[in-house]
């Protein structure tokens, strides 16, 4: 059996030992920010994954993870290239391209059914913990947790408290219909007009003009208060001069 005593002196030179092993391993250093950054994404994850959507806690690390690892090769991995005469290199643009990458993965969760739209709060999520990884990679630790905090300060708490008041603001039916005008400005500035004092927001539309040029025909998508009757508003619409035609398209 082996006894080793460690003296006060000896003590002072293995620390001294650790100091310099971490010093000149800086390699270890960022592998510890790689690993950090995947906790972050993981964190980020974990609130995807319980709401069941298509990114969750592998996806989230993987991003975050990444992107701390391409942020390090760009800050750190031409040190001995640019250093040298004569040679010019913007190393920064690696980091750069990170962005573009990661839109690019973003752009594949979001999906579009009618005029539905579905995945942009995740395709969100997954660009601002990209940015989170580039931090973390970057030693900019502070600016990484923060980010993370308020992240799921904005899915969690104000999902929670403020679902509410965005079904308020959904409360509201998109509906197809069909409008026929005269061509003048005055019918068009009066269509306007009505949907502005009904509160009637055109979400998209399609105008053509009738072979004589006299009439406008507008297909529209329009939003509504659910509680608006929509049939009895385009009633009363019909009783302006000007209107040929005007109802809602049944679905």
């Amino acid at each position: 059996m082996i006894i080793i005593v460690l003296t006060e002196g000896a003590d002072i030179f293995i620390m001294q030992d650790i100091l310099a092993f971490f010093h000149t391993h800086e390699e270890l250093i960022y592998a510890l920010r790689i690993i950090l950054a995947g906790i972050c994404g993981g964190i980020i994850g974990v609130e995807r994954t319980l709401r069941q959507k298509d990114a969750g806690f592998r996806t989230h690390i993987i991003v975050a993870m990444g992107s701390a690892l391409m942020m390090i090769i760009s800050k750190y991995g031409f040190y001995d290239v640019v250093t040298q005469e004569g040679i010019s290199l913007d190393a920064s643009r690696i980091a750069a391209n990170i962005i573009t990458g990661i839109s690019f993965l973003g752009a594949g969760m979001i999906f579009v059914k009618g005029l539905s739209i579905k995945g942009l709060t995740t395709a969100a999520g997954i660009w601002v913990t990209s940015a989170v990884g580039m931090a973390v990679g970057a030693g900019m630790y502070a600016v990484g947790f923060v980010s993370v905090a308020v992240l799921l300060l904005v899915q969690i708490i104000f999902h929670k408290f403020l679902i509410g008041f965005d079904k308020v603001l959904a409360n509201d039916n998109v509906t197809p219909c069909f409008l026929q005008i005269e061509n003048t400005p005055e019918s068009v500035a009066q269509m306007k007009s009505f949907f502005k004092e009904n509160k009637i927001r055109i979400c998209d539309s399609a105008v053509k003009a009738t072979a004589d040029n006299m009439l406008l025909t507008f297909h529209l998508n329009v939003q509504f208060d659910n509680r608006m009757n929509i049939d009895e508003v385009f009633e009363r619409y019909l009783a302006f001069d000007g209107v040929h035609q005007a109802f809602a398209i049944s679905k």
